[in-house]
């Protein structure tokens, strides 16, 4: 029986597979339907097939693992869906520390873009940004000053791209400066794969008076096309409680304050 019925999970998952590599996504409620089985069950089918590498969980489903992801930039929405609820509580703590007053960057990645939900109630704060979505989100909010950087609208992150002048960004006076990332190393620092948001952010990285990495545990360790921000030049690293401890005491070993919010 024990036999037949680890079958029958195993034929229900592939089915499930087949389903989302062809549509490219499926909800856990028309899987529910689909096979007339339980949130509980669909859902426990996801999470195995996502540990296999072979969807992509998101709120209220599954999309399907796109062929060759490796070095290419994949578009904003899928990848704000990955390890969200780690995005989701690191970006509420990086929140935490914008004070009232302060002039701030917060880039275009999808980890630093999740900061827009906690800030509408700080008061004559100035965001400098390339994201599209964090403009749109905090339009609203008159408590707030949003300055969007000049250049080429990315498509693929929803950003604008193209660095300022040197000139230009030697009168930023920035209190903090937010930076996700598509890896960490200790000796690398952190690393993006757009070598144009590499070179916006390098010299942001050098202007702001407190540098913070918001990387979550499947960052660790990767090394991207470029640095942009040396070891030496960041303060701070807010990740998730996935995080090995090893990886953690590298980065505090070298003098990097290393910050984990529970997922």
């Amino acid at each position: 029986m024990r036999k037949r019925n680890a079958v029958a999970i195993e034929d229900r998952q592939d089915k499930i597979l087949e389903i989302i590599r062809k549509e490219g996504r499926a909800s856990v409620k028309e899987l529910c339907d689909t096979f007339d089985m339980s949130i509980v069950t669909i859902r426990n089918d996801l999470t195995l097939l996502e540990d296999e590498g072979l969807v992509i969980r998101t709120h209220g489903g599954a999309i399907a693992v796109k062929e060759k992801e490796e070095g290419m930039i994949l578009p904003f929405d899928i990848r704000e869906e990955r390890n969200y609820a780690a995005k989701q509580a690191i970006g509420r703590a990086a929140a935490e520390l914008v004070n009232d007053g302060e002039v701030i960057f917060i880039d275009g990645g999808t980890t630093a873009s999740e900061m827009r939900h906690y800030l509408a109630d700080k008061k004559d704060v100035t965001i400098i940004t390339p994201s599209i979505v964090v403009t749109y989100w905090l339009a609203v909010t008159g408590n707030l000053n949003i300055y969007v950087l000049n250049g080429f609208f990315k498509r693929d992150s929803y950003s604008t791209t193209g660095a300022p002048s040197l000139d230009f960004m030697s009168k930023w006076n920035l209190s903090k400066a937010f930076f996700g990332a598509a890896g960490f190393t200790p000796k690398a620092g952190l690393s993006d794969l757009d070598a144009g948001f590499v070179e916006q952010k390098k010299i942001i990285a050098d202007k702001a008076h407190m540098n913070i990495g918001l990387v979550d545990s499947s960052k660790w360790g990767i090394l991207s096309l470029g640095s942009f921000a040396d070891p030496e030049n960041i303060d701070m690293l807010i990740t998730d409680d996935k995080t090995s401890i090893e990886n953690i005491e590298k980065a505090r070993d070298i003098g990097i304050e290393v910050r984990t919010v529970t997922v």
